[in-house]
């Protein structure tokens, strides 16, 4: 069934209007749910804001057209052009949580055009949940992150009644918190009391594993103070606006994430997992059989490099550590010289993305200019260092044999569809949760043992170069290793069955799209 409109323009019958959290990690599953929708039928306008939204034209749309099915438009963030945004998490955050007007003023604007079927917005991107609800058009929450990270954001009250959270409260002496307040990277301890806290097992949080403590709860909630920003944000708006969604949306799968799931049915009663969506399908011409593959989203904020998968054809098979910390994630001078130096000790080849804004403080810093560039000049017969990749070619691509990661959900739910087994190295956010699933739940990978340097931590070359040979040891040469690539095999294969027709996430994707339809009271083109 097709509706003609007033403007005389015939549209789609399904329109979803999707809206992300400005930033690389929360696009990229935005942009692949748009695409797997589209093939449904429905028309989808993408909502950045201006900053975002010109980075991603410039980025990967220069030299194609965008698909006609999807329309981008943008709102603007209300901050400078010299803002830092992401740079500064807290106060982007609270820019953007009070746009709720510019979004409210786009839905009237688009429904003057046609009618909007659903608005799906991002678990961090509640602003858009009330202009939505005002105007009738009903809403669906999309979890990006990890199902068990969320779990924990709608469950602040649940820890606060525990005496989980707060942290008990630094001495008097300290001058600073543990939880910095702008990068949100989690420090030592400032007490033995907050050390003991800490390290002590998470028993209330429901559908969690029970090997998480409490320290593997996203670093923004572990705040000595509940008056926090991201604290005070998701107790007023996770779990209050997630019970009024229509339903959610999570990019995982049940095999996956299971247990948690299940139990947050007490949040909403239509959750549907329809993970890993960098999965495309599609029926062979020639025997009717279905092929997955792991498709390119073409959502990056920067330029890809073009060479990195030519450079790895001419690498032996699983030969080579793929390097990337994503795209808000920095690190010290002196990390960065350990890495490097780690690297270059292991003997093995690597493949290194490096943003221009990878490292703090190296603009006047000409000693380490020099150090590095050294670096890389002795490692440059098995090294590459690139500005940002494909990631999912790279992570698909058979001479890759382990990644080093920092954990963010979409490098690992990549990795996980790849079957590459990883090594985890989590800054902030959600990492250190995902971080622990993937080593003590999944057993899918390793994590770095850190030595304390001052009021900080720092993984040393010594221990980055013995984790990079264990990861990338032959077979039958550390049995924890083959267990690790047996468990990575594993999952790969049961997140293609699960998008695979018939499959649970396949399956679930298909029971949204049709209680989307009922609540429109619309039916799919035929």
């Amino acid at each position: 069934m097709k509706i003609e409109h007033t403007n005389g323009n015939v549209v789609k019958t399904l329109h979803a209007v999707i809206v992300p959290f400005p930033a690389q990690g929360h696009i990229t599953p935005c942009l692949q749910l748009a695409k797997k929708l589209v093939r449904l039928g429905f028309h989808i306008t993408f909502v950045n804001t201006v900053h975002t939204h010109d980075r991603l034209m410039k980025s990967s749309f220069k030299d194609r057209e965008p698909d006609e099915d999807i329309e981008f438009v943008a709102v603007s963030d209300g901050l400078p052009d010299d803002h830092p945004r992401l740079a500064d998490i807290v106060a982007f955050s609270v820019a953007f949580s009070e746009r709720g007007p510019v979004f409210a003023e786009l839905l009237v604007k688009l429904l003057r055009k046609s009618p909007i079927t659903c608005v799906i917005r991002d678990i961090s991107s509640g602003v858009v949940q009330e202009p939505a609800r005002k105007l009738g058009i009903p809403v669906v929450g999309f979890g990006t992150p990890s199902a068990i990270s969320i779990q924990c954001r709608t469950h602040i009250e649940t820890f606060i009644e525990a005496g989980v959270l707060p942290l008990p409260p630094p001495p008097m002496n300290t001058s600073t918190p543990s939880l910095d307040p702008v990068k949100l990277i989690l420090g030592l301890p400032r007490s033995d009391e907050e050390a003991a806290a800490r390290d002590a097992p998470l028993i209330c949080l429901p559908g969690a594993s029970p090997t998480m403590r409490v320290n593997d709860i996203p670093t923004y909630l572990l705040t000595h103070d509940l008056d926090s920003h991201f604290v005070r944000l998701n107790r007023a708006c996770q779990r209050p606006l997630l019970q009024s969604c229509e339903c959610l949306l999570f990019n995982t799968f049940h095999d996956l994430e299971g247990e948690v799931l299940d139990a947050m049915t007490d949040i909403n009663a239509n959750i549907y997992s329809v993970g890993p969506l960098i999965f495309n399908s599609k029926k062979s011409q020639v025997d009717g059989v279905e092929e997955l593959s792991l498709a390119a989203t073409e959502s990056a904020l920067w330029k890809e490099d073009p060479i990195s998968l030519s450079w790895l054809d001419n690498q032996k098979q699983n030969s080579v550590l793929f390097v990337s910390f994503g795209s808000i994630a920095t690190m010290s001078i002196e990390q960065m010289l350990e890495f490097a130096l780690g690297l270059e000790i292991s003997g093995h080849a690597f493949l290194w993305v490096i943003r221009s804004d990878s490292i703090e403080d190296t603009h006047e810093n000409e000693e380490f200019q020099i150090t590095f560039s050294d670096f890389k000049k002795r490692t440059q017969d098995r090294a590459l260092f690139v500005p940002w990749v494909q990631q999912i070619a790279v992570l698909s691509h058979p001479s890759v044999a382990a990644f080093l990661t920092h954990c963010g959900w979409n490098s690992v739910i990549e990795s996980i569809s790849s079957g590459v087994p990883m090594l985890c190295w989590p800054r902030f956010a959600d990492q250190n949760t995902n971080c622990h699933y993937v080593k003590c739940v999944w057993e899918i990978g390793l994590d770095f043992e850190s030595q304390v340097k001052g009021d900080t931590t720092i993984v040393s070359k010594e221990e980055l170069d013995k984790k990079v040979r264990r990861i990338m040891a032959k077979d039958g040469a550390d049995l924890e290793i083959d267990k690790i690539r047996t468990n990575a095999r594993n999952l790969r294969i049961a997140a293609r069955k699960a998008v695979s027709e018939g499959g649970s996430a396949h399956t679930a994707f298909m029971k949204f799209v049709q209680q989307i339809q009922q609540t429109s009271k619309l039916q799919l083109p035929s």
